[in-house]
């Protein structure tokens, strides 16, 4: 990836999310039809379910080891 995520464009950034492999680069935080959110990691080895999008932040930086 470049120096900084604020030097890259989001299309740059989303390009080496997809091409990083398995690392934890990108997390993502999406809604669902039923109000709930789908958490999950451009490693594609983890994914979570959580009642909110700030709820969802929590796991998502538990499983990259920003917060326990």
């Amino acid at each position: 990836m470049g120096d900084s995520v604020m030097y890259d464009s989001p299309t740059e950034f989303l390009h080496e999310a997809a091409n990083s492999g398995d690392l934890c680069v990108a997390q993502s935080v999406l809604p669902d039809d039923d109000g709930t959110y789908t958490v999950s990691c451009s490693c594609e080895r983890w994914m979570a379910n959580a009642p909110s999008m700030e709820e969802g932040l929590r796991p998502a930086r538990v499983h990259t080891g920003s917060q326990r």
